[in-house]
């Protein structure tokens, strides 16, 4: 399930990408690539701009699991930032604590690695960090604190999902998984196949 309540199997056949990583998605659009009471093989109807704009709002709200007020504060954030507020946006998304949780291959979802974070299972340069939404910075020390059962079904997960991006260094050979935020994410490495564009646009209309 989604913030919203919304099952994620529905959201990626009515978006018809999947926008959150798990190869079971795309196994599931191959099966049932219609969208949720539609025929098989219906036709989609064109869509006005407006409604392209909030299909990809949605699909970036989505995939993060954020609600809209959440969302368009760091759209705001973004806003009054220099260069593109699109590219400052995914910025913003990258960088917050339960999604570099995921990147790093510790949980097999962003909401698996909220519930890590909001039980005090992650430090942050030594301490402790129960707050999903704070945005790390290059420099930023992570370290999984929990016990070694969840270590090892965590260190098991990892290899099915995409690779880390590069901005990302993990420790090896420490006795807890631990890794470093070398630099500002890359909006290039954002696996999210969107338009975010339009989600400035929906924004700014």
């Amino acid at each position: 399930m989604t913030k919203n309540g919304t099952p994620r199997g529905r959201i990626v056949r009515r978006l018809g990408v999947n926008i959150f990583g798990n190869p079971k998605y795309d196994a599931l659009l191959a099966r049932k690539p219609a969208a949720p009471g539609k025929a098989p093989k219906s036709r989609a109807g064109k869509k006005s701009e407006y409604a392209l704009q909030l299909a990809e709002k949605q699909k970036y709200r989505d995939a993060y699991g954020l609600g809209e007020r959440q969302f368009r504060n760091l759209y705001l954030q973004a806003s009054r930032s220099e260069g593109s507020t699109g590219e400052a946006l995914l910025i913003a998304l990258e960088s917050r604590l339960d999604n570099i949780v995921y990147r790093l291959g510790w949980a097999p979802s962003r909401p698996a690695a909220r519930q890590l974070v909001t039980h005090g299972l992650l430090a942050i340069n030594g301490k402790r960090l129960d707050k999903p939404a704070a945005a790390l910075k290059p420099g930023d020390e992570l370290e999984l604190t929990a016990g070694g059962a969840l270590v090892e079904r965590m260190a098991s997960l990892a290899p099915r999902w995409p690779a880390g991006p590069s901005w990302l260094e993990k420790r090896e050979g420490q006795e807890r998984p631990a890794a470093r935020v070398l630099s500002k994410p890359n909006a290039d490495e954002v696996f999210i196949r969107g338009d975010i564009r339009r989600v400035v646009e929906y924004y700014a209309r």
